[in-house]
């Protein structure tokens, strides 16, 4: 138990170094976990969040690979897996992972999410607008898939629902006391309402 709450311990130490930037020491970190627990979905995924952050998407890869292996009813490996190749451009398989974690967990906002952003990327936005829908459905308290969804709408002249969006997504933000982000999306709520005016 007592290396549980150590590894615990070093896990926390390597994700804040990792948010503060300091992304080689939280590889040495997330390295020296694997080495004692091979199989930890945590350090896993968070050691391939830290390559891609330092652009090694073929080790990132490797590992989201890896944890899918172990955990395959564990959504954060393929999501990474989205991300990592939605980072390098290659859309397609960005959309394969999506769809490969949504074949076996289809109640993740976050896959939706990232397979509307490859499907966005590959000029499929009608699609991509079903797959933000989707992700809504599951999570519709996250403003930043109300803004997605409104640059995909405004990609179709869908005024109206351009504006509901942003209006949806900067009561969110209100809500977590985010005001400027809030005025911002009120803006171009208020552009599109215009749009739809003329």
């Amino acid at each position: 138990m007592a290396q549980d709450s150590e590894t615990q311990s070093l896990l926390q130490n390597a994700q804040l170094l990792r948010q503060r930037g300091e992304t080689k020491k939280a590889i040495d970190i997330y390295e020296k976990i694997l080495d004692v627990s091979p199989e930890s979905i945590i350090a896993l995924n968070e050691l391939g969040l830290a390559r891609i952050h330092n652009g090694e998407q073929e080790q990132a890869l490797e590992l989201f690979s890896k944890a899918i292996e172990i955990a395959p009813m564990d959504s954060r490996g393929y999501s990474n897996m989205t991300e990592a190749y939605l980072t390098i451009g290659d859309f397609e398989n960005a959309l394969k992972a999506s769809n490969r974690g949504l074949e076996r967990i289809e109640d993740d906002a976050d896959l939706w999410k990232k397979k509307a952003r490859a499907l966005e990327s590959l000029m499929r936005i009608d699609d991509a607008i079903e797959a933000f829908r989707r992700a809504l459905e599951v999570n519709s308290e996250d403003p930043e898939t109300w803004k997605a969804l409104a640059l995909c709408m405004d990609a179709k002249a869908k005024w109206e629902e351009v504006g509901r969006a942003y209006r949806i997504a900067a009561k969110l933000h209100k809500k977590r006391g985010e005001n400027q982000d809030a005025e911002s999306c009120l803006r171009f709520a208020k552009m599109a309402e215009g749009g739809l005016e003329k």
